[in-house]
């Protein structure tokens, strides 16, 4: 009977991929250096409350600082899937664009390039 039900609980659960993480220290990780804090991983995408990595100069293949990744408040996906739309939209259609889509999308492409 015990068995039954555990095997109920995996086939309802099969899909759910679900992480967290309170805390993340980057020292050095693969020359990534930064921190990231209250980390939800939901079908293999992160999200964080406050998330900054960068790699430092080398003198080899990293010339300058350069920021890798950031999330503030949960926002870079969405900001992300944000930017994507109204790129492709500007792409397919720029007549179509309003004067506020055109100022979102240059503010996104600062962010995102």
């Amino acid at each position: 009977m015990m068995n039954r039900i555990l095997e109920r609980i995996a086939w309802k659960t099969r899909r759910w991929n679900f992480k967290y993480q309170s805390f993340i220290l980057y020292l050095h990780n693969d020359t990534t250096w930064g921190f990231s804090i209250a980390v939800f991983t939901i079908n293999n995408r992160e999200y964080s409350m406050l998330s900054i990595q960068f790699r430092l100069p080398n003198k080899t293949n990293v010339k300058v600082l350069s920021l890798d990744h950031w999330d503030i408040l949960f926002l870079r996906n969405y900001l992300f899937k944000k930017w994507d739309h109204l790129d492709d939209s500007y792409m397919w259609h720029k007549d179509n664009l309003t004067k506020w889509e055109i100022i979102q999308l240059r503010f996104l492409d600062r962010i995102f390039k």
